[in-house]
């Protein structure tokens, strides 16, 4: 008879100490960080720097973080490549705005419900809205997974176009950095 494999209960990155669990790679990270702070590469910085990591993730347990995303590298030429003309585009629309004197800016805050339920995929789309020029995100509501964006130069009749480019910027990121799942449940267009 053979003996069923031996499946392991926790990363082998991890280690246990008690009830706690040390994940060695943000171990080596916060040693790493205190020998760049005190600028000596010597046994004892190493030594005062695994120390430090140690209690501090002792003292202070952080929740388990999945990663849960994979990086597609075409769906993510497609998205930087679609980000950068976003960019440019808005700083145009940004610039011409400004320079439009004598007629009142227009904005509108739009409410746009997200399609993903990943927190990481809501989270990156959210800084991708954020980071392109004349858009701003003003209040996240993680638990219907909907962003509500002040967008500059966009007034009544623009903001179904503005909600769809946001959403179309979600679908880019949800291709480039989303589970098999997420991709199909995008693709279905429905909620989860």
């Amino acid at each position: 008879m053979t003996s069923p494999p031996v499946v392991p209960d926790r990363p082998p990155w991890n280690l246990r100490i008690g009830r706690r669990v040390v994940n060695l790679p943000m171990l080596a990270l916060l040693t790493a960080v205190w020998v760049l702070l005190f600028g000596d590469l010597s046994p004892n910085t190493v030594a005062g720097g695994l120390l430090v990591g140690l209690v501090t993730m002792l003292v202070f347990p952080l929740p388990p973080v999945a990663w849960g995303a994979r990086l597609r590298p075409a769906a993510f030429a497609v998205f930087l490549g679609r980000f950068a003309v976003d960019l440019v585009l808005a700083t145009a629309r940004v610039v011409a705005q400004t320079l439009a004197f004598g007629r009142p800016p227009r904005s509108s805050v739009i409410a746009v419900p997200l399609r993903t339920r990943s927190d990481l995929l809501f989270t990156l789309t959210a800084v991708c809205v954020s980071v392109i020029p004349g858009s701003v995100i003003v209040e996240v509501r993680s638990g219907t997974f909907t962003l509500f964006v002040h967008m500059l130069g966009a007034d009544a009749e623009d903001t179904e176009e503005a909600r769809r480019n946001v959403l179309a910027l979600e679908e880019r990121v949800v291709r480039a950095f989303g589970t098999r799942s997420e991709i199909e449940r995008m693709a279905e267009g429905g909620l989860s």
